[in-house]
């Protein structure tokens, strides 16, 4: 069936010989997201559709389908599953998801201001054993945020959590002092989300490695705990850039005076401008956080413990992914109009997953949902350290 070009697709439709379209869950600038049933087993599955008129980008196209690339070569309770991809009739590519019901980590965050200690822990240990798997497959994440950190429950109801999109992913290779091609991005091409963006992300220059995405994590946790992000991100990319490189750290218990002082040094080694310095591995990474803020660990899904092999990247050659930018060409997504924080108290010790029927209901429980930022293509200046966009 032939669909014209940036039509809804009718619920009925059957897309591939073999998914029916139910529903549909949401939709924004990048692409609109699905609920559809295998009409021969009756698994229900999302299924992300690219925009229509984003189709004549290539490198949009590349960034739709390497997620599928990036997550089917993983296997984790803690990574949305990506079963199958496939091209509507008018071309759009369509990927078919897990179906997750629940609430992304941001939209909790702006319901409850920040997280207890016991619920961050939680997060974030189930987030590194993701990140454990996909490391030890050389692949880094490059845009984790709270909006791709997923809140589903187990099958016994217990919280999980599961990393979403992986549309910025590279395969990477380990960098043996100086291999230009261990790189894992050109010099002057720049990807993510600011306010998450590690300082060898920013500079755009020398190898972007799996500890980009522990800076990342170190943001997002921080930002857990204390319901702000570490940096002002209201003046702009280039002077979230700025803070990036050089602005002191926040102390989080200006914030929260109720943390323990292990969790400073937890967040200043988390944060280290060094990546040398930095936690090493995800493992590391929920380890010492766990001591820091006092709190056991969860123990995982039956089976879902990765081994402790490959937690730094392999040493045999890796798939190198390509680079689709120009160099001085930064492609982000702003994160400018973050959330503002509730001046009512905190709702501590509350069900992490509560209100998740609403989210549910109100479509915010796939993958896919449209982010807080559109994604959008920022020429930077490195020498003037001024962004201007299109």
């Amino acid at each position: 069936m032939a669909l014209p070009n940036k039509a809804k697709i009718p619920v009925g439709t059957v897309l591939a010989g073999k998914y029916r379209i139910t529903r549909e869950i949401g939709r924004g600038g990048m692409a609109a997201v699905y609920e559809a049933e295998h009409i021969d087993i009756g698994k229900r599955v999302a299924i992300k559709v690219l925009a229509q008129e984003l189709t004549t980008s290539a490198v949009v196209v590349e960034r739709f389908l390497r997620e599928a690339r990036a997550a089917a070569s993983i296997r984790s309770p803690f990574i949305c599953d990506v079963y199958d991809s496939g091209k509507l009739d008018d071309g759009r590519p369509f990927l078919v998801l897990e179906l997750l019901e629940g609430e992304s980590l941001y939209e909790r965050m702006t319901v409850v201001r920040y997280l207890d200690p016991e619920t961050t822990v939680a997060v974030m240990s189930q987030v590194c054993r993701g990140l454990t798997k996909a490391h030890a497959a050389s692949i880094v994440h490059r845009d984790l945020k709270p909006e791709n950190i997923f809140l589903t429950k187990d099958e016994e109801g217990r919280l999980c959590a599961k990393i979403l999109d992986f549309g910025l992913a590279k395969f990477y290779a380990p960098v043996d002092g100086g291999d230009a091609q261990a790189r894992l991005t050109r010099e002057g091409a720049v990807f993510g989300t600011p306010a998450y963006m590690s300082p060898e992300q920013v500079r755009g220059q020398g190898a972007v490695d799996h500890r980009a995405d522990l800076w990342a994590l170190g943001c997002i946790t921080y930002e857990c705990l204390t319901g702000r992000t570490v940096w002002q991100t209201e003046q702009g990319v280039a002077m979230t850039f700025a803070q990036i490189a050089n602005a002191p750290l926040p102390q989080p218990a200006a914030l929260r005076p109720d943390l323990p002082p292990s969790f400073t040094v937890w967040f200043e080694k988390a944060l280290d401008r060094s990546i040398d310095r930095r936690f090493q591995t995800a493992k590391e990474f929920a380890d010492e956080l766990s001591v820091a803020l006092g709190v056991a660990q969860p123990m995982p899904p039956r089976g879902a413990e990765p081994s402790q092999a490959g937690l730094l990247p392999p040493t045999g050659d890796a798939p190198l992914d390509v680079a689709f930018d120009p160099p001085g060409v930064v492609r982000v997504t702003p994160n400018e109009a973050r959330r503002t924080v509730p001046s009512g108290p905190a709702e501590r010790g509350a069900d992490p997953l509560a209100g998740m029927d609403l989210a549910v209901q109100r479509g915010a429980s796939m993958p896919g949902r449209p982010s807080q930022g559109a994604g959008q293509q920022i020429t930077f200046s490195g020498g003037s350290g001024e962004a201007s966009i299109p």
